[in-house]
């Protein structure tokens, strides 16, 4: 009697033992399984048995443990052929050495990476499996980023590198390598002597020097210095290094950026910018010939062309007379071209400073300048009130002008000319584009007119130099007012435009920056 009651105890206690076994495997983070061999008639192992599996499975997978134990492994989960676990388990029991294994499986549709750890235990294999899922999903983002960044660093010519002072070991990208003429990593070692090497002979000593200098003060590096390629290529190179101490001690992280071929545009500029020098001088010397050794004898002969008027007039003929009169005409033409010529190279050398300038007083002063020729043709001139602008004064005074002098001069027969100045503000953005203006307010003014008009095709050809539509004789002018008028607008940062029908008047827009933002 007491041998069977000591062995119903044992055999509780042994069910306890199993039950705590069991609780203790299930608060596992990770599946645990327990494996036992099948072996086939000739001794080989065929198969294994699902004997244990903790309830971590199902929190993973959705599997259902009750379904899978008891059967044959290969018949429930046949994958473990493939990803190689299956080979993995036969060679840990029967050598009995643990082995660690990364593995892919997918159940039914749901992709799981296990980090797995087979062990043999007794008469079978315990495999341990930890899901490794979201580090395979990391591990794959971080190769991406990495792909990307290569690719950006060989778009852009740059390569990147990483140096541990404390070690002083150099880690190089693909891209460095290229730059410097290799097609594999494998065939230079990284050193920081290996890389001054390629140095340029006549920069080898000042790149050392600045290099030393900035690891003693640890301040950033940025130079360009020469390099040359293991083909023999001359190359400018362009290197940024930013200093970081970790817990291994002072790091360079940078990159290397091939600059060749901006250092030789910026030579190309640099050539273009001496040869525009030396044309603005030349043009400087023009404008003084133009200013003095032109206008000075055109002044004597205006002078004697008038004193032989007055003096000759009722001895000449009516013939002289008026090959005469054509020849004072033409000298006050010149004179206007010349005049002219020296306001429209001078607008953009103007030393004045931009100020705050009340249009509304640069129309009065203008209509007074022309008060005669108004008062001739009984124009009516109605405005707007207009704004303050940022701008040259009296640069202003000569666009209003250019611009209503032609109106009241492009007129037909008896018309009496009518010219209106609207004024309205605008904005300029990606929805309402002017001209090339760049985005922001501007005021804009109109100035109409109802004069003989032009045919609309020419309305850019107008602002060209010495571009007329209509003969001399029938107007006069220089063929330079609406050139200025542009130059002038454009160094206020504004734009002009012109359009019209013929004989229904003329509509000159422009477009002035606002002093509000």
């Amino acid at each position: 009697m007491p041998d069977r009651i000591e062995l119903r105890n044992r055999i509780s206690e042994l069910e306890f033992s199993n039950l705590f076994r069991e609780k203790i495997l299930d608060c596992s983070n990770n599946v645990i399984a327990y494996l036992e061999p099948h072996f086939n008639d000739t001794g080989d192992i065929e198969d294994f048995i699902i004997k244990y599996v903790n309830n971590r499975i199902e929190e993973i997978t959705h599997l259902k443990i009750n379904e899978m134990i008891g059967l044959r492994w290969l018949d429930y989960d046949p994958q473990v052929i493939d990803n190689g676990v299956f080979d993995m388990a036969k060679k840990c029991f029967s050598t009995g050495e643990t082995t660690n294994y990364t593995a892919k499986f997918d159940f039914e549709g749901l992709v799981v990476w296990f980090g797995g750890r087979l062990v043999k235990l007794e008469n079978g294999v315990v495999n341990f499996l930890k899901d490794i899922t979201k580090e395979k999903q990391y591990e794959r983002q971080l190769q991406i980023q990495n792909k990307l960044l290569l690719d950006a660093e060989y778009v852009a010519n740059i390569g990147s590198f990483r140096w541990n002072l404390k070690k002083g070991t150099l880690s190089l990208s693909d891209n460095v390598y290229k730059l410097l003429g290799y097609t594999r990593a494998s065939d230079f070692e990284p050193t920081f002597e290996a890389i001054l090497s390629f140095v340029h002979e006549k920069d080898i000593a000042w790149v050392r020097q600045v290099i030393n200098d900035s690891k003693s003060k640890k301040e950033r590096i940025d130079i360009t210095f020469k390099v040359v390629t293991t083909t023999g290529e001359v190359k400018y190179v362009n290197t940024i290094g930013e200093y970081y101490l970790s817990d291994n001690g002072w790091h360079v992280v940078g990159v290397f950026k091939d600059v060749t071929k901006q250092i030789e545009q910026e030579s190309i500029l640099q050539a273009k910018n001496a040869e525009l020098k030396k044309s603005n001088a030349d043009l400087e010397a023009f404008n003084r010939i133009a200013s003095h050794d032109l206008q000075e004898p055109l002044r004597k002969i205006q002078m004697f062309l008038s004193r032989l008027y007055d003096e000759e007039k009722e001895s000449l003929g009516p013939k002289s007379k008026n090959y005469l009169d054509k020849v004072i005409s033409s000298t006050e033409r010149m004179r206007n071209l010349i005049s002219n010529l020296l306001s429209y190279s001078r607008i953009e050398d103007v030393e004045d400073k931009h100020i705050k300038v009340d249009l509304n007083e640069i129309l009065t002063d203008v209509l007074e300048d022309l008060g005669e020729r108004i008062c001739e043709t009984k124009a009516k001139i109605k405005a707007d009130k207009l704004p303050e602008i940022n701008g040259v004064q009296f640069q202003m005074e000569q666009l209003f002008l250019n611009l209503i002098g032609n109106s009241l001069k492009y007129i037909a027969g008896d018309t009496v000319p009518v010219v209106h100045i609207k004024h309205s503000k605008t904005r300029v953005d990606a929805i309402h584009p002017i001209s090339n203006l760049p985005d922001g307010k501007y005021h804009k003014l109109e100035f109409i007119d109802n004069g003989i008009g032009f045919d609309d095709q020419y309305g850019e050809r107008i602002f060209g130099i010495f571009q007329r539509l209509h003969g001399k004789n029938e107007y006069s002018g220089t063929g330079l007012g609406l050139a200025i008028c542009k130059k002038i607008v454009e160094a206020h940062n504004g734009a002009i435009l012109g359009t019209s029908k013929i004989n229904e008047g003329a509509v000159f827009t422009v477009y002035l920056p606002s002093l509000s933002k």
